[in-house]
């Protein structure tokens, strides 16, 4: 209809339409501003809503990890298919029933637990310690705030928790054990024949009637590309920050704003020993202040602070560390472990430390004094922030001029590129398939070739090809598919159906050759003397491979059913590369032995059992809790 209006509507007829078509929106506008917006909702989950607006901000993010993880090579088809919401809509479901589940068990993750993720996380290190700088900044580049990460930390960790309690839970027989170990310390021998296929070059013909009658069967294999040529402009908040030329004093307005992003606070290294107090038992309180009393005696004795930790400490993270618990700023700590650790000086003991866990004897080991970078040495940080946050701003506004002005001049860029300020970039020729800069956007191709923009000569609407950057198209030429010439293709097809005929001929005469050997009619032996090939052996083959077999070979030799003394009739073939076939046979199949197997794989095959039943047990957890709950999806809403 919309198009209609475009190319009939003229003079005061045309105006007569839009104040029609604008009367109902720009009461519904006035209702909007007064009523507030829809709150619309996407799922219910036993009663708890699930809107829209939750969901989206999740989509988006999820959507623009994958396409900086992906790039170019993202297919945006895949992100707006119903499958791809559906999926996120799901997991955004399967997250509240566990924090449901979670807050109904009551688990919880400490303020020491957590302060010790955070900082122990690679991503907040600089130089194998606690970076401050590096936390916010991590935090600002995914929009997020301390205490919403915090938050979210918690409930991942809670999840990871109970996961690994599952993990611990899943029992593992020593029957069950044993067969893992036999199988995968299983050893095999086993001997091979490479074929190149185009020994058989010389038995595989192809005519000039074969080729001419394949061309005329697949016209549709010979097209030229259908291809169009375009002009567009870009709208991107990297080109609007790009021009963006910032007043001095906005500059330090920003930078005292945000004056503690560019310093880093005091912070303190030490270590501790927790010695933890379970329950209110005033008489087992004393007992363990008198032990902590004993330990602080014991090192300023001389003994070895890191020692008693690891023997002592209830805090098993950094007992293993000796008790160290690396740089710590202000308000990660418990408020009298902080307040202590503060007043010290680097080499003090403590006396011990009461606090909600139990009481601490702490050492301290070092200061790193307070330190930040000065307006000017921040000053090309702060440009690039007050740029991006200006152009951000201008962005949204932009955005909407750009989609007014696309559709109200629909047939030229050039009234949107002048009010914008915008190049039109004019494009070589772009087949369906490009692969190269901004034409590769699945979005970009789609458009450049719609029917409004090819066969109308409308300008496309404005296309999102990320978060940041827009783009309007319009068409400056069309190609459609051509049939090419049967002589400029026809070297092509007779390497083509020769490959073809090469390929199915080595095929059928592998396949006779593992047929001889299963049935016994020959052994590899011979055939290797037949084809005056070399035939070639491995002993002892293990799961993970041996000198210089492939991988594609060992996993085929672990693929076929074997027993020994069978002779070569466990044969089977497979396809290393485009032109080699290997046919092998499994001579002979030594299981793992259980009783000889070393006591760390032993332990590490048994981890690797109990990590598969406790998935396996927590997945049946998770859908537990959604066949227990009363789950309303609205597919319609997305």
């Amino acid at each position: 209809m919309l198009t209609t209006i475009r190319e009939k509507a003229q003079g005061w007829i045309a105006w007569v339409i839009v104040f029609i078509i604008s009367v109902p929106f720009a009461l519904w506008g006035v209702n909007e501003y007064f009523s507030g917006q829809e709150q619309v909702i996407v799922a219910e989950i036993n009663g708890e809503e699930l809107m829209l607006q939750d969901y989206q901000e999740v989509l988006t993010r999820r959507k623009a990890s994958l396409r900086q993880q992906f790039g170019k090579n993202i297919d945006n088809s895949l992100l707006e298919s119903k499958v791809f919401k559906l999926r996120i809509l799901n997991e955004m479901i399967g997250q509240r029933l566990l924090t449901a589940d979670i807050r109904d068990q009551n688990y919880s993750i400490s303020d020491e637990q957590l302060a010790a993720y955070i900082r122990t996380n690679e991503s907040f290190q600089q130089d194998g310690r606690f970076s401050q700088d590096m936390y916010a900044s991590a935090l600002r580049r995914n929009g997020l705030s301390p205490v919403a990460f915090e938050n979210s930390l918690r409930k991942s960790n809670i999840v990871d928790q109970i996961s690994d309690g599952f993990s611990r839970s899943a029992f593992v027989t020593e029957a069950e054990l044993d067969d893992m170990v036999r199988l995968e310390q299983e050893k095999r021998d086993a001997v091979y024949l490479y074929l190149d296929i185009k020994r058989f070059s010389d038995q595989v013909t192809v005519t000039d009637k074969q080729l001419k009658e394949y061309y005329d069967k697949n016209h549709h294999s010979y097209m030229t590309p259908e291809a169009v040529r375009v002009e567009y402009m870009v709208l991107s908040i990297d080109g609007l920050a790009g021009q963006i030329e910032p007043e001095e004093d906005a500059l330090k307005a920003l930078y005292e704003e945000q004056k503690d992003q560019y310093t880093s606070p005091e912070e303190r290294k030490a270590q501790h020993i927790l010695l933890a107090v379970e329950g209110d038992d005033e008489a087992e309180d004393a007992k363990v202040q008198s032990l902590a009393a004993d330990l602080v005696k014991q090192v300023h004795e001389g003994a070895d602070f890191a020692v008693l930790a690891k023997e002592y400490s209830s805090d098993t993270i950094s007992a293993e560390k000796g008790g160290d618990l690396g740089f710590f700023e202000r308000g990660v700590m418990l408020e009298a472990f902080e307040n202590q650790a503060f007043s010290m000086q680097p080499g003090d003991i403590s006396d011990p430390v009461r606090t909600s866990y139990g009481y601490h004897v702490i050492k301290l080991n070092e200061i790193k004094e307070e330190a930040g970078k000065s307006f000017a040495e921040a000053r090309d940080e702060i440009v690039e922030e007050y740029s991006r946050r200006e152009a951000a701003a201008q962005f949204g506004q932009q955005a909407e001029e750009m989609q007014n002005l696309v559709f109200e001049q629909p047939t030229t860029l050039q009234p949107a590129a002048d009010a914008l300020g915008l190049k039109i970039i004019e494009s070589d020729w772009v087949t369906r398939d490009a692969s190269e800069g901004v034409t590769s956007n699945r979005a970009f191709i789609d458009a450049s070739f719609s029917e409004d923009v090819i066969q109308e000569g409308l300008n496309s609407e404005v296309i999102e090809l990320d978060e940041n950057t827009l783009v309007a198209i319009r068409n400056i030429g069309h190609r459609q598919p051509e049939l090419r010439a049967f002589d400029e293709v026809e070297e092509d097809i007779r390497q083509q159906l020769k490959s073809k005929t090469l390929h199915d001929f080595a095929a059928v005469k592998v396949a006779d050759m593992v047929s001889g050997l299963r049935e016994g009619r020959k052994t590899l032996d011979e055939l290797a003397k037949e084809l005056e090939l070399s035939l070639g052996a491995s002993s002892d083959i293990g799961r993970v491979g041996k000198d210089d077999l492939s991988a594609v070979l060992v996993n085929a030799i672990f693929d076929t059913a074997a027993v020994n003394d069978s002779g070569d009739k466990a044969a089977a073939s497979a396809k290393l590369d485009e032109n080699t076939i290997v046919v092998f046979a499994v001579r002979k199949v030594t299981p793992g032995d259980p009783t000889n197997a070393v006591a760390g794989v032993r332990d590490q095959m048994r981890t690797i059992l109990e990590q598969r039943k406790g998935n396996g047990l927590f997945a049946d957890y998770e859908q537990g809790l959604r066949e227990m709950a009363d789950v309303v999806v609205y597919e319609d809403k997305l």
